[in-house]
């Protein structure tokens, strides 16, 4: 319920659903998540950017929460030793 108002609303908008397997930092194997893959819009400083993004709807959602992850384009700068940026 909570992808479908995720897809039908501005937000969501240019996030395309499919399935796919997920290798966790441990070499776990999660196999046939819900991905939503596509960009998110982020207003910052007077500015929009589409930050290109992949979220992976775990079968335990909503009690696990989803598996998302920024996948920069060469033109993006992310910077490092942000509290909420993982260095992996």
């Amino acid at each position: 319920n909570d992808v479908t108002s995720l897809l039908s609303n501005a937000y969501g908008a240019h996030l395309i659903p499919s399935s796919s397997s997920l290798m966790t930092n441990d070499g776990t194997r999660i196999p046939a998540l819900l991905l939503l893959s596509g960009t998110i819009a982020m207003n910052f400083r007077g500015n929009t950017y589409n930050i290109p993004v992949d979220l992976y709807v775990p079968p335990g959602y909503p009690i696990h929460p989803p598996i998302c992850f920024v996948r920069p384009v060469a033109s993006m700068m992310i910077k490092e030793n942000h509290r909420h940026v993982g260095s992996d």
